[in-house]
């Protein structure tokens, strides 16, 4: 078999080079072009050491190990043994999965044969069309389908940071809802500057009168709902806010009991808050159904510890 050993060193530069730029995006460092190519181009030597009588310096595990030390010092330098240390496995933790995918990949589209054949041999040796195509157009691919998945675990890590736990008591009510703090969410009530939190049907279902959630008709009409009884009417504010088309428009809002929050291993009390009405779904995903003021954790009194 004829082995086109340029090809091969050309393929693995760029797979190297993919996999120090996804452990950059893993960790989130910035990695200079120069030095990306540079740690690139050490890791794709492995392929011509192979054919030296140096093979076997990168073929024993310990030797594999500190060529990976090179590589990563070239590419990412040295500041500190625990960045160092990360770093290294990060990149390990790419070249698996990436790894890992393609092998997968490979052998779910292998048939029967190639194994009564014990082609498979052959294609783990040397490779076949079949195999190089597949780490040609598969390596992408899983690269971009890792990518994302970092992404969007940073994302749900983010979220999950921001979340709380949520009680509102109001009259003899109880409602448990989910909830995420939104550092955007700049709106008061204009008279006593009380902050507004949000809160979806989804998170009371039935416990609320219905006729909060249709406000449409302004505060005379909501009021005059016989429906609604006195303690209700009580509590029940307008809160002027600005639509994304600029004109003016309110929302009701009725003022609780107290609300509690529980966030990073704190119960706080916030008795100063309004709460917004909505019929929408906050969250498509379904991680919370209220949206928290930041002023409420902010100005809220820390009753107790969560633990």
């Amino acid at each position: 078999m004829v082995l086109y050993l340029d090809a091969i060193w050309l393929l693995n530069l760029l797979i190297d080079a993919c996999l120090l730029q996804l452990t950059a995006v893993l960790l989130k460092r910035q990695i200079h072009p120069c030095r990306l190519w540079c740690g690139a181009f050490t890791a794709s030597a492995i392929v011509l050491i192979l054919f030296t009588p140096f093979a076997i310096l990168v073929t024993h595990p310990i030797g594999k190990v500190l060529f990976s030390m090179v590589i990563i010092f070239i590419a990412f330098g040295y500041h500190r043994l625990s960045i160092f240390l990360q770093n290294l496995a990060a990149f390990y933790f790419s070249a698996f999965a990436i790894g890992g995918g393609l092998f997968a990949l490979h052998y779910f589209f292998q048939t029967s044969s190639v194994y009564a054949n014990k082609g498979f041999l052959t294609t783990l040796n040397y490779g076949d069309p079949i195999s190089w195509i597949m780490v040609v157009l598969g390596f992408p691919v899983l690269w971009l389908f890792s990518k994302k998945r970092m992404d969007q675990a940073v994302i749900r890590k983010w979220q999950s940071s921001m979340g709380a736990s949520v009680t509102i008591q109001v009259l003899d009510l109880n409602i448990e809802a989910r909830g995420m703090i939104d550092s955007g969410n700049k709106l008061y009530d204009p008279l006593t500057r009380a902050p507004v939190m949000f809160l979806s049907r989804e998170a009371c279902g039935d416990s609320l009168p219905d006729v909060l959630f249709h406000s449409e008709g302004g505060m005379e009409q909501l009021l005059a709902q016989e429906e609604l009884s006195d303690e209700w009417k009580n509590r029940i504010v307008f809160i002027p806010y600005r639509a994304i088309d600029g004109s003016r428009r309110f929302t009701a809002a009725f003022r609780p009991d107290r609300v509690l929050i529980m966030h990073e291993g704190k119960i706080i009390e916030c008795r100063k808050v309004c709460i917004a009405l909505t019929e929408n779904q906050l969250s498509p995903s379904g991680d919370f159904n209220s949206i928290i003021h930041p002023d409420m954790l902010l100005h809220g009194k820390v009753i107790e510890s969560a633990s």
